[in-house]
């Protein structure tokens, strides 16, 4: 009986000594902790991301479409009834002589507006005259920005720096950052084939474009663009425009040379043929 009951207590006792080894023995022979990440693997995206997490980061989405507005950037003109008046250096002046735009004071059907004409993208300043939407689609890294007319769209780098050595592009490098309540996006690298706003006020290669993006409302997105243009104009100016947000989601609304084509001669044509000349 004393060996039956002094073997079970050794069993006992082995089973307990077991349970409390266990933990060490696991701790011995677990793999070893992941290292630290490398300076590398933190760069870029890890960047971004730690640099925006430090900052207040405003909602800006939406489907955002203009609200009433000028055709011209003009701060003290929105209507373009006085587009000579914005401070142009002589380049600047001779190019808007020579633009035949379909809106403002020289307003004319016999128009050179080059997307009127060819098709031609917009310009980012310029897109947001037009009477359809677009939407901001916030990520860490990148903002992108969605135009429902032409399906046009921008990329936005967060917390970098523009490249060196840029090509001309229709909308530039646009690299941004967040202050404040705000987006606020730096721009350069364009070409200058395009206008500034439907008034026909140029633009040249020169051309740094800075918006800010603000909501002071949930239906409301204001934003500030201020142009400087040594090449085009004496000083920088900045314009104002406001949006309100759309109950309907964005379509499609593309530019067909083909149906401008056949919308110029069906409908312009005959409406510049029929007028009197003039003595």
């Amino acid at each position: 009986m004393w060996k039956y009951r002094n073997s079970w207590q050794v069993k006992l006792a082995a089973f307990v000594a077991a349970l409390l080894c266990a933990p060490i023995l696991q701790a011995q022979t677990s793999a070893p902790a992941a290292a630290a990440p490398s300076a590398a693997a933190t760069s870029g995206a890890g960047r971004a991301e730690g640099a925006q997490a430090r900052v207040h980061v405003p909602d800006l989405s939406g489907d955002w479409t203009i609200a009433a507005g000028g055709r011209s950037l003009d701060p003290d003109d929105p209507n373009g009834n006085k587009p000579e008046q914005l401070p142009m250096t002589a380049w600047g002046r001779e190019q808007l002589k020579n633009a035949k735009p379909p809106f403002g004071a020289a307003e004319t059907f016999d128009t050179n507006d080059p997307v009127q004409k060819f098709c031609d993208p917009p310009g980012p300043t310029r897109l947001y005259q037009y009477p359809w939407q677009f939407t901001l689609v916030q990520t860490p890294t990148r903002v992108y920005v969605l135009f429902e007319y032409l399906h046009v769209w921008r990329v936005v780098t967060m917390n970098h720096p523009h490249a060196k050595d840029l090509d001309a592009t229709w909308l530039g490098d646009s690299v941004g950052k967040y202050e404040d309540d705000a987006l606020v996006v730096d721009t350069i690298g364009f070409n200058d084939k395009t206008w500034l706003d439907n008034s026909g006020h140029p633009h040249s290669d020169a051309l740094h474009l800075v918006e800010r993006f603000q909501r002071p409302s949930h239906d409301s997105l204001q934003l500030a663009l201020t142009v400087d243009d040594p090449k085009a104009y004496t000083k920088p100016f900045t314009a104002m425009r406001t949006f309100k947000l759309s109950a309907f989601p964005m379509g499609e609304t593309m530019c067909s040379l083909s149906e401008d084509q056949e919308f110029q001669k069906s409908v312009m044509d005959q409406t510049l043929g029929s007028q009197p000349a003039k003595k």
